[in-house]
């Protein structure tokens, strides 16, 4: 397949498969040989945080030595970035050739009597496909949406299973209370195999107790630490005694580093991995995480940062207290517009609003009528690259450019800068 047919198969898929279960998954894993049963599976779950804590540890089993794969998503402008391993991105041959074996597989099983798999189910078998072929040792997997039914769940076998911040989401998929929601998160977790969660909300916490008692599953709490220092540049933390730079800013990355730092603990205490305090380091301080509060221009200074959510945003506006920033803003319809822009717009001097791409998107003129009814004098521009450059032209002094709202968003800002998807 050349890279054309591909995103048609994807297209495709997206529009015939509609059903979300585990049986079309694991047989199309399955009809490949079951790739998933060769790697060590780290799997993470969660509301805010996943890909954080993926990265983490995808960098610190690296710096240990080891060959490893991180699935990740959604992209920000190019399906290859969902497939990274040993500090590369899947090239596109590479994505060709295995997207190719993973059709043949599917008109296989769909001929079997099979249901059309997902655009996401497809992607999840290349992952483990692709991971299996370069002779991988450990996968890290991220939850696509929700956890119990999720393509990637259909792994047997993960050798960690990791809970990150839960809080409301999605509610026409995963459920309308906190509990619903930790019980479709919880759905990971495997019979004896370690979880390792974020401090919960109580709710949220017990329900994930409950399933992991009935799963035998062991419980390790990721809580406390100090933060010792937030910069743009990172965050600097002490937890148990030990000092770490983290190179992913934000107050909201303490919860994340720590839950990195008790899940690798949890696998070397299971002799599931080998490695030290200074390879730990190592990773934290070499950790990329695109799009999360990630610099992309220094004078003046731009910055990309996905907050798509309430509790993005609010890690979000900590982030930004006493900083003068001119926002770039565009969302999704399916998002909670109003809750995001209710907690980020006191934090900007200037607005300049636009269109992400997709048609999902909220429309320019329709998100800048709800930015005056907060009381916020906005500017409209539709082009993003107009409206990225408008907003470079006004800063000035200390500004600072922050593009967010929405990955589509910040995917295209970020090619911008990055053509052809460069350091990812």
């Amino acid at each position: 397949m050349k890279i054309n047919e591909v995103i048609d198969f994807l297209g495709a898929s997206h529009q015939l498969g509609r059903k979300f279960r585990l049986e079309n998954i694991k047989a199309l894993l399955k009809e490949l040989g079951e790739p998933d049963r060769r790697l060590k599976v780290i799997h993470v779950a969660g509301t805010n945080g996943k890909g954080s804590v993926c990265a983490s540890l995808y960098h610190m089993i690296m710096e240990a030595g080891y060959s490893v794969g991180f699935f990740s998503s959604p992209h920000l402008y190019s399906y290859l970035e969902r497939f990274r391993y040993n500090g590369k991105m899947i090239r596109e041959s590479d994505f060709c050739a295995m997207m190719t074996r993973v059709k043949e597989a599917t008109e296989t099983i769909v001929a079997k009597g099979n249901d059309h798999p997902t655009e996401f189910e497809i992607l999840t078998a290349l992952a483990y496909l692709f991971f299996d072929v370069q002779g991988l040792e450990y996968a890290v997997m991220e939850v696509g949406l929700g956890g119990r039914l999720d393509a990637t769940n259909a792994v047997d076998h993960p050798i960690i299973t990791i809970i990150t911040p839960l809080s409301i989401e999605h509610t026409e998929y995963l459920g309308n209370t906190i509990e619903e929601i930790a019980f479709e998160k919880a759905g990971i977790i495997k019979k004896n195999v370690p979880v390792v969660t974020a401090p919960q909300p109580e709710g949220a916490m017990r329900v994930i107790r409950e399933v992991a008692e009935e799963h035998r599953a062991p419980v390790i709490v990721a809580d406390g630490g100090e933060l010792l220092e937030n910069t743009l540049e990172g965050i600097k933390l002490r937890y148990k005694g030990q000092e770490y730079a983290f190179a992913l800013p934000g107050t909201h990355q303490l919860s994340n580093a720590i839950l990195a730092i008790e899940a690798m603990e949890t696998m070397r205490k299971n002799n599931r991995i080998d490695i030290d305090e200074e390879e730990i380091r190592r990773g934290f301080k070499n950790v990329k995480w695109p799009g999360r509060l990630e610099k992309l221009n220094d004078s003046p200074p731009v910055y990309i940062d996905g907050a798509h959510n309430p509790a993005a945003a609010l890690a979000l506006k900590d982030m930004l207290a006493g900083r003068h920033a001119i926002a770039v803003l565009g969302m999704l319809a399916e998002k909670d517009v109003a809750g995001v822009l209710d907690i980020l717009l006191p934090v900007f001097d200037h607005v300049i609003v636009t269109r992400p791409v997709g048609d999902r998107a909220v429309e320019a003129e329709e998100m800048a009528e709800m930015v005056r009814a907060r009381g916020k004098e906005v500017i409209v521009e539709k082009d993003i690259k107009k409206a990225v450059e408008k907003a470079m032209s006004m800063a000035e002094g200390d500004d600072i450019v922050l593009a967010t709202g929405s990955f589509y968003l910040i995917g295209e800002v970020r090619n911008l800068f990055y053509p052809s998807h460069g350091n990812i």
